[in-house]
């Protein structure tokens, strides 16, 4: 009896309908450019926004993060405790994000599904935007509460639903930047709306932290709402270079968390490097705001190009461009016809984003040059040339 066999079957359902997927190979550094077997190609892709991931100050701090506490951090944070260079991060973070504490966790998936669970539960509602990522709807389902989705930064029909009540608490949850699309959330008029219905807010300020805001304290900041978001989660594995992430707030939703976050009191603890290579990543992007202008400035040069070739580009706020294509086998052709220009940015596809809006997602790193940024667009004007761009 062959028990498992439908997975194949499902396997081939999915290759059918151009949806399924393998990650590609990377023989190098995460950088401006990637070696793929055994050929350099610029990396139009990558969520290390400032380019720290690379930046041998973090590298140099993680290696002596390791060399100190060692490889791994043992177990989970109530078990065998917090390292001195693991609590200096939180109050760092914490100090980033203009709040009383901070919480780790061992990545932004588990901080937002570990927040949601600890705030929301059984008789309550969450209250979530209809983009937001998978790491949130998760949070949503893992807490029981009742899931109620509102359309996409649409403040009206947020303030509709909440109107409705009927709910021991309610919990308003939203990306700040969108993963997919770029857009900014409309945060200050969502605060307001969610303060005047009594309503929990939790902002994911994943794509934001070290690109928006007058010191890379994210959207939040830039909008002047720091201090008035219960919740403010975050992710070290983007513009900050490393891994793991984290949940900035009041001390007592902190202490509430290390009790009632189940993604954080059931995990080991982040790494030592990781560790070591966020706090020197914070470090910098308190001194080099030059980097933060330099993603402003690339996005307006890659958008503006994009429309002059004809193409259909998202309106974004971020480092994030997304060129919308439809199909999920036009959008493969699309990338793969870069892809042969040197240029690599696979497609997504659903369930990443809804069906008919697959794209490219391209995004600006602040060590991009501008040579680099005009052989992207070379790439995308070669596809367009050979008809195998829609």
């Amino acid at each position: 009896m062959d028990s498992i066999g439908w997975v194949g079957r499902e396997l081939g359902a999915l290759e059918e309908a151009s949806l399924l997927r393998s990650p590609a190979i990377i023989d190098s550094m995460s950088g401006p450019e990637v070696s793929i077997e055994g050929r350099r190609l610029i990396l139009a892709c990558s969520n290390n926004y400032l380019g720290l991931a690379g930046d041998e100050r973090v590298i140099e701090a993680a290696r002596s993060a390791a060399s100190r506490f060692g490889a791994g951090s043992g177990a989970s944070p109530l078990v065998s405790g917090l390292t001195r260079a693991q609590r200096d991060l939180e109050e760092r973070l914490a100090a980033f994000k203009g709040t009383e504490d901070c919480v780790i966790f061992s990545s932004g998936y588990l901080a937002n599904i570990g927040v949601i669970q600890a705030l929301a539960g059984p008789d309550d509602a969450v209250f979530s935007d209809e983009l937001n990522h998978a790491s949130i709807i998760d949070g949503c389902r893992l807490s029981r509460a009742t899931p109620v989705i509102y359309r996409h930064a649409d403040m009206e029909h947020l303030d509709s639903l909440l109107s409705e009540g009927g709910f021991r608490r309610s919990l308003v949850v939203t990306d700040s930047v969108f993963s997919m699309d770029g857009d900014v959330a409309p945060l200050t008029e969502l605060v307001e709306i969610a303060r005047r219905h009594g309503a929990m807010t939790v902002v994911d300020e994943a794509h934001a932290t070290g690109v928006l805001g007058p010191a890379g304290g994210g959207a939040v900041e830039a909008l002047g709402l720091t201090g008035q978001v219960d919740a403010v989660v975050g992710t070290m594995s983007k513009a900050l270079g490393s891994a793991g992430g984290f949940v900035a707030g009041t001390s007592d939703l902190a202490a509430w968390l290390r009790n009632r976050a189940r993604s954080q009191i059931f995990d080991t603890a982040p790494v030592p490097a990781a560790i070591g290579a966020a706090s020197a990543a914070i470090e910098v992007i308190a001194s080099e705001p030059v980097r933060r202008e330099r993603i402003a400035e690339l996005r307006a040069l890659l958008t503006e190009g994009l429309r002059d070739l004809g193409y259909r580009v998202g309106e974004s706020e971020s480092a994030i461009i997304p060129v919308f294509v439809g199909e999920s086998d036009e959008a493969m052709r699309l990338s793969a016809r870069i892809r042969q220009s040197g240029v690599f940015a696979p497609a997504i596809r659903p369930p990443s984003v809804p069906v008919g809006t697959a794209r490219i997602r391209l995004t600006v790193m602040a060590t991009h040059s501008d040579m680099q940024i005009a052989q992207v667009l070379d790439a995308f004007a070669a596809a367009r040339g050979d008809g195998s761009a829609p």
